[in-house]
């Protein structure tokens, strides 16, 4: 009994739409079938171990504009690590890669010193 080819991009859309297919479903059933007994603690915000300080539906702004500096941060940091990273790895002794690299070093250590900073004013 020979096996069937669907064909790479078939393959992919259908094994997609079997995906959602069970998604919704388990969100359904999940949804109908749980318990919905709302209280001040479900609804209020779990932020990391910080007192909530606004209700949990209007979290969405708040919250944005409250852990955007950190969001920030992270990405600089990511993005720096993944530099180091890869120059580590090809980074030639010539003295241009290395100054290239350094600039690139002290441009990312004077954004998050400016938003430690910043940060402090606002915080405390």
């Amino acid at each position: 009994m020979g096996m069937i080819y669907l064909g790479d991009h078939i393959a992919f859309w259908l094994f997609a739409a079997v995906f959602v297919a069970f998604l919704s479903i388990a969100i359904l059933f999940a949804r109908l079938l749980g318990p919905l007994k709302p209280n001040p603690i479900k609804e209020s915000t779990y932020e990391c171990g910080q007192a909530p300080y606004r209700r949990a539906l209007n979290f969405r702004i708040a919250g944005f504009a409250r852990y955007f500096g950190y969001a920030v941060v992270f990405f600089a940091l990511d993005a720096f690590s993944w530099m180091v990273l890869t120059s580590a790895i090809t980074l030639s002794s010539k003295p241009v890669s290395i100054s290239i690299a350094s600039f690139y070093v002290l441009i990312v250590l004077l954004g998050i010193g400016y938003f430690l900073s910043e940060f402090r004013k606002v915080v405390g």
